[in-house]
């Protein structure tokens, strides 16, 4: 009975125990800091955020050098001069503005941002967006179907596959691996 009585404890205390699933990034480097699943870095050099298989964002000011990584969704907001660079799985979202630098692979449904002058290198999942503008260049590689607009004066390269076929041109500025 006492064992009974221990085992139902024990899947009581395991259904209802403090563990919610969620791992807090790890942040590490000069000018990083996070609370809860927002980490920041400013002005830092080597600045390195891991997220595990948490979603959680990372923001880049002021000529920072960063590197994000999560298995869940990632968002970073790359500004100013900032490198950035990284790793996000299904539903990620990357803004790169200014004269900032990035460096991403991206899981499905994910969606990128290059404007103003920024230098971009992404490699997207399935069913994924970028929208390239201004005078940013773009270099795309979709792992699967996926759209990129760009617009402006934007310098723009799409590639699809692992074959790194050149993508479709749906119309002026639209190109699309898959269907348009």
């Amino acid at each position: 009975m006492v064992r009974l009585l221990r085992a139902a404890c024990f899947i009581a205390l395991a259904a209802c125990g403090g563990d919610d699933g969620i791992t807090a990034p790890i942040c590490t480097g000069t000018g990083c800091e996070c609370t809860d699943s927002a980490c920041t870095c400013a002005a830092g050099v080597d600045c390195k955020t891991e997220c595990g298989d948490s979603a959680c964002s990372l923001s880049c000011t002021n000529s920072a050098k960063c590197e994000g990584s999560s298995a869940d969704a990632l968002a970073v907001t790359c500004n100013d001069s900032s490198e950035c660079k990284g790793a996000g799985g299904v539903a990620s979202a990357v803004t790169c503005t200014a004269s900032s630098n990035c460096d991403f692979k991206l899981g499905a449904m994910s969606n990128a941002t290059c404007n103003t002058s920024a230098a971009c290198k992404l490699q997207m999942g399935d069913n994924s967006t970028v929208t390239c503008a201004d005078s940013a260049t773009c270099l795309v590689k979709c792992d699967g179907d996926c759209k990129t607009t760009c617009t402006g004066s934007t310098e723009c390269g799409v590639t699809c596959g692992v074959a790194a076929s050149p993508a479709t041109a749906c119309s002026p500025g639209v190109y699309a691996c898959g269907s348009c």
